[in-house]
């Protein structure tokens, strides 16, 4: 049996079975969380017959509705040197997106107006993957991959006071970050029924990300003292502290176009990742998938689990549906865990 692989951001290599050889293929997935919604499109078309493949992507992700939509584009390469070996490469260009935050009310009797935030960012990263099936029709075949990724993110940040109709810059700032991400996987085919597979990585910073993009202590001082009431002010400046990391989660975890009811939605910056797996294959055309994932968040952020169950049906020989769902758990320094409910329905055409 010939697989191929799709190279899926830093998310490592992600094998489709391919029980019959085509030109390509389209793939379109949704998921929705508490509060987060992601979206995909992905294909892939033969550039060489059975040896080499264009991938091309788009992904689109919200954190919070009062936030702005991310988009990342991607296109990629993925060509098979042998009945065994393939290489991949990607290209992941994530748009600029700005979101504006309303800090500070204006106070005439002050002669103080009001004040607003607009954060954003934009990034381009790059993964290389290579991976080994050893293709045979024994009872226990067995393959691997191995991957980095680099990502660089230009975070930018501006906080004005708008008077007399117009918006004056007090403070503007950019801040360059870089994610490297190595990853490797392994998958354990046994009988053509069962597949055991492990997964994990782990993420180096350029700085710290938790500090990247947020408040400098001279900003902090401009926008206390716009409020009579201390305590007002600094609950404000933690919220959006917070959202600030929750929003760079999702881009920062280099796993953006992989997301889904399996993966969970991260809550802060990763530092390492680890997701075994058990797939069924109860038929030619039905196949279930029990999975784990933990995530150790950077250090003060805390950890997350989630457990989820997917359900794939093969409708026809060139498409099929699949629906997962899963239960995600953090658990942040400190403080009560947050549990939350995941849901992702996807479709793939191939041609």
């Amino acid at each position: 049996m010939k697989r191929k692989a799709l190279a899926v951001g830093c998310a490592g290599a992600l094998w489709l079975a391919a029980p019959e050889a085509h030109a390509g293929s389209v793939m379109v997935e949704a998921s929705a969380g508490a509060s987060q919604r992601t979206w995909a499109l992905l294909g892939d078309v033969e550039l060489r017959k059975d040896e080499t493949f264009l991938t091309l992507g788009y992904t689109g992700a919200r954190l919070e509705s009062d936030t702005a939509l991310s988009h990342q584009l991607s296109t990629g390469v993925d060509h098979a040197l042998s009945e065994h070996w393939l290489l991949s490469g990607l290209v992941n260009v994530g748009l600029p997106k700005t979101t504006t935050t309303a800090l500070a009310p204006a106070r005439p009797l002050l002669g103080l107006p009001a004040m607003s935030a607009q954060s954003g960012y934009h990034s381009l990263g790059v993964q290389l993957a290579a991976a080994y099936d050893s293709a045979g029709f024994s009872d226990l075949e067995y393959g691997w991959d191995g991957g980095v990724g680099l990502t660089r993110y230009a975070l930018r940040r501006r906080i004005s006071v708008r008077e007399d109709g117009s918006d004056e810059t007090l403070f503007q700032r950019n801040e360059p970050l870089f994610v490297v991400r190595p990853s490797l996987g392994a998958r354990l085919l046994l009988f053509d029924k069962w597949e055991l597979g492990l997964r994990g990585g782990v993420y180096l910073y350029s700085g710290d990300p938790l500090s990247a993009g947020q408040f400098t202590e001279e900003e902090m001082e401009q926008v206390l003292r716009r409020y009579t009431n201390a305590a007002e002010g600094g609950l404000l400046l933690r919220n959006f502290a917070r959202r600030r990391i929750g929003e760079l989660a999702l881009d920062l975890s280099g796993r953006m176009l992989g997301v889904n009811a399996l993966t969970g939605f991260p809550s802060a910056p990763a530092l390492f990742d680890l997701k075994p797996s058990v797939t069924w294959r109860v038929s030619a055309a039905v196949r279930g998938q029990l999975s784990y994932a933990f995530t150790r968040y950077v250090p003060g952020e805390g950890y997350a689990h989630v457990v989820g169950t997917r359900w794939t049906v093969r409708l026809a020989g060139s498409f099929r549906l699949w629906a997962s769902l899963s239960l995600q758990s953090d658990h942040p320094e400190g403080e009560e865990p947050l549990r939350s409910g995941i849901a992702t329905l996807g479709s793939e055409l191939s041609f």
